[in-house]
């Protein structure tokens, strides 16, 4: 019986053998005959020019296939991070029925501007773009028999008395923003009507910023008359940036957009801080200096894009140019990018805190797109 039993054993194991062969040659087959389908399928996608995914990019005739663009922007700019003073009805010794003041910011105008060239390699291009915007915002506030006005920005060490209050606080802020994008990217076609551009590259920026408050006429007269904080910072960064440009087709030339990018970007603080009273005071050494910092520091920043609008698109002069004409609203986020110092301890001179908020774009943008 046992001799039997060990006689059964290769047998069996042949058996198996062949079994999951079988099996494997089965699964191998029909991994196969799907990627034999999806070919297939693919295949039966491709457009004119031979292309699984054709290019959705404008096609001129006999051009050199460059493209130049401008935009028109009119933006404003918000920085959190940046109260002017806290106002109290009704008392000057208590916040019971207070409120923050902050900056608010202006609606100025601004431009991008860049060029392109389409490439004869898959339907890929370059382009190049120089955005500039300058912005401005200020914010006066008045004391008077039922306001009281405490300056938000007076280091604890200056010589104001508790619950001393301003009779006028003024602020000025300036930011001015260049920015350079080198990009690479690719539009075509997911269906009839949708085309999706991913792209990466480059992108290198500047934001100098520049805040000044003045506060006047304490309300002790032992107090200085005036108390003056200015803030300068210049940063400069560098980094790569990669996002999506969608164009949803409606006909007869229209269609909406929706583009969302984001970037990183390594780069360099350089930042002047001052404090002055007038007229000069004891704890000043009679200068009117009350604080002279400088401060430096690398850091990374993230930022993130996004744009939504409506777009026209028109072929002329038997397809040999290309103009589209665009509007749209877009929103910027530079995170982390107010590193104004503050300090908070009237005992402890070298504590401050940095990082006090993020610089944010929002606005209208007009553009036209010509190829040739």
């Amino acid at each position: 019986m046992q001799k039997n039993i060990k006689k059964l054993f290769p047998a069996a194991a042949a058996s198996l053998a062949a079994l999951t062969s079988l099996a494997q040659a089965s699964v191998d087959s029909a991994q196969m005959r799907n990627l034999e389908n999806r070919v297939s399928s693919l295949e039966q996608r491709k457009g004119a020019n031979g292309m699984i995914n054709p290019p959705g990019r404008p096609q001129v005739r006999d051009g050199v296939d460059l493209f130049l663009y401008g935009e028109m922007l009119l933006w404003n700019a918000h920085q959190n991070g940046m109260p002017v003073a806290v106002v109290n009805r009704g008392s000057a010794s208590n916040l019971a029925h207070s409120k923050t003041r902050t900056i608010h910011s202006d609606w100025n105008f601004g431009f991008r501007v860049g060029m392109g060239y389409n490439t004869p390699h898959d339907g890929w291009d370059l382009s190049l773009s120089w955005l500039r915007l300058n912005n401005r915002g200020s914010k006066t506030i008045r004391s008077h028999s039922d306001k009281f006005v405490f300056p938000s920005r007076i280091p604890p060490n200056d010589p104001i008395a508790a619950f001393s209050f301003c009779r006028r606080a003024h602020t000025h802020w300036s930011v001015h923003l260049n920015q350079l994008d080198f990009d690479l990217g690719r539009e075509f076609f997911v269906s009839k009507w949708l085309t999706l551009r991913p792209h990466f590259g480059l992108r290198t920026d500047w934001v100098h910023q520049k805040w000044n408050s003045d506060y006047n006429n304490f309300s002790s007269t032992s107090l200085p008359n005036k108390v003056k904080d200015e803030y300068l910072d210049n940063w400069w960064g560098l980094g790569v940036e990669s996002g999506l440009d969608t164009q949803w087709g409606l006909g007869y030339g229209w269609s909406l957009f929706g583009n969302f990018a984001g970037a990183i970007l390594y780069g360099f603080h350089d930042i002047d801080y001052k404090t002055n009273v007038r007229p000069p005071q004891v704890s000043t050494t009679g200068s009117g200096k009350l604080v002279n910092l400088d401060s430096s520091n690398r850091v990374s920043h993230p930022i993130l894009d996004m744009m939504i609008g409506v777009r026209y698109d028109h072929m002329f002069c038997n397809d040999r140019f290309h103009l589209g004409l665009e509007i749209g609203w877009e929103h910027h986020v530079y995170f982390s990018q107010n590193q104004f110092p503050v300090f908070v301890d009237d005992t402890s001179p070298g504590i401050y805190v940095v990082n006090q908020g993020d610089l944010t774009y929002q606005g209208w943008t007009v553009g036209a797109r010509f190829d040739f």
